[in-house]
């Protein structure tokens, strides 16, 4: 729909100038794309976490729970009661990173652990290694497609966040 006013207001339109044309196409566009996005809601996609490192590579954990209520999903090496376990060798902690859904479908990721904790999105690096000193652990958002590093060097653990249909519960 963007092309076709683009075409009708550069050939068919008075004075057939660029500049407003182009100016239409995006703005046509954008309401177009805004109006077919609008519709689909965050109900139909639930958060998960895929591991990305060679030895546990594409295992993945819905971070939802199957009632819809707010949950917290453990990532670490402590032998019993994490939700995904990762080995000590790729340089995860015990208790290493914790990732939280609340009531209104909102992602958050906090470190847990004094080692190294990244989570990398385009432009974008966010330290969340935990310091002693403040009262709370570091925590960020997390939208689909953020990769979260645990430790580093050699011993660098992977996993991504990802957003996918309810179905593949």
């Amino acid at each position: 729909s963007g092309a076709a006013v683009w075409h009708l207001l550069n050939y068919q339109g008075h004075g057939s100038d660029l500049f407003w044309a182009g100016a239409a196409l995006g703005a046509v566009w954008g309401f177009m794309h805004g109006l077919l996005c609008w519709g689909i809601p965050n109900e139909l996609y639930a958060g998960w976490l895929r591991v990305m490192s060679w030895n546990r590579y594409s295992r993945r954990i819905p971070v939802d729970a199957a009632d819809g209520a707010p949950t917290e999903r453990f990532v670490g090496h402590f032998t019993r009661g994490l939700d995904l376990f990762l080995p000590g060798e790729d340089g995860v902690m015990e208790m290493h990173l914790s990732v939280v859904v609340n009531e209104q479908q909102q992602y958050s990721a906090r470190g847990l652990s004094l080692q190294p904790t990244r989570v990398k999105r385009f432009l974008e690096k966010i330290n969340l290694r935990y310091d002693p000193r403040r009262p709370a652990p570091l925590a960020t958002k997390l939208s689909s497609g953020d990769r979260i590093e645990l430790g580093e060097g050699q011993h660098l653990a992977e996993l991504e966040f990802l957003m996918l249909p309810k179905e593949e519960q």
